[in-house]
């Protein structure tokens, strides 16, 4: 990990300073977040296509009729493509928040650091991704609303799986705890988030469905590529802003609910804590090549900007 870039601000961020700082994070290390994504998704999104077609001979089939989607065997095949999709996705979050931690206190953590720092969560993650989709589905069936509830309430295990090495149960109430008195707030940073991302996936389904609607004679395996490209795609672009929103609204609960410091936050990532110990929170003069490099505290305008 190279020397630190400046020392951040730790404070109580309102809705919109905690998107601009997610969003500034986000473009300040998109390249090591799109590495964090593609190296492990790629492998997983081909297998998880072929998974799909050996399962469903149609699945890629764009003249198949439409009732065959329908079957158990297209069913099974989504299903079976889901999973191992999504244990590539955990560990792809995993070390996104990381990356995205060791940016937050000044330090830059370099896409393998991050990858390796994740595949020692992959188990605890993937179980903690099991409880949530458990606990989630009774509430989502009840009604809709409550199911937004308990899925904000949640949102935080992922965090604390991580930079705690809380296990699933454990994360569960954290987040529960974390979350409380902060529930609208939360769910605000959250709702913009995910609206971006959806529209970002609208836009990128749009293009699988004009390029099959253009192309009525693409065979199986072109249809395939392209169906597994726009996936990797959709995940690189919004994968590594959700965890960056995610952890700016982690450390923002932690700093509101329990005072969390600094030096808490590099023990957390593995950085260097004791610069920490007796430094100001922020140097006097900063030179605007660093402000360049990294997520300036929110309120403050960088150099350039």
């Amino acid at each position: 990990m190279s020397a630190p870039l400046y020392t951040p601000q730790l404070r109580p961020l309102s809705v919109g300073e905690a998107l601009d700082a997610g969003f500034r994070l986000f473009r300040h290390r998109f390249g090591t977040l799109v590495v964090c994504v593609v190296a492990p998704i790629v492998p997983f999104a081909i297998l998880s296509t072929l998974i799909q077609a050996s399962i469903d001979p149609d699945a890629f089939d764009v003249n198949a009729p439409a009732s065959s989607t329908d079957s158990g065997t297209a069913v099974a095949g989504i299903f079976v493509s889901g999973l191992v999709l999504q244990a590539a996705a955990t560990l792809a979050i995993g070390a996104c928040f990381k990356a995205i931690s060791a940016a937050y206190v000044g330090e830059r953590a370099g896409a393998g650091e991050s990858l390796r720092y994740a595949f020692g969560r992959v188990i605890p993650l993937i179980l903690a991704y099991i409880v949530f989709v458990i606990l989630l589905i009774p509430a989502f069936v009840a009604l809709i609303i409550p199911g937004i509830w308990v899925a904000v309430k949640l949102s935080m295990m992922f965090p604390a799986v991580v930079f705690e090495r809380a296990g699933p149960f454990k994360a569960v109430g954290r987040s529960w705890s974390l979350t409380h008195g902060a529930w609208w707030r939360t769910f605000g940073t959250l709702l913009v988030t995910v609206l971006i991302t959806y529209v970002l996936q609208l836009v990128l389904g749009g293009i699988i469905g004009g390029i099959a609607g253009a192309s009525g004679d693409i065979s199986e395996a072109g249809f395939a590529v392209v169906v597994t490209l726009v996936n990797v795609i959709s995940l690189v672009l919004t994968y590594p802003l959700i965890a960056a929103v995610t952890t700016v609204i982690y450390y923002d609960l932690r700093v509101r609910n329990e005072g969390f410091d600094l030096q808490l936050l590099a023990q957390g990532v593995g950085g260097d804590a004791s610069r920490f110990a007796s430094a100001p929170e922020r140097p006097e003069v900063p030179a605007p090549a660093e402000y360049g490099d990294g997520f300036a505290p929110p309120g403050e305008r960088t150099p350039g900007s």
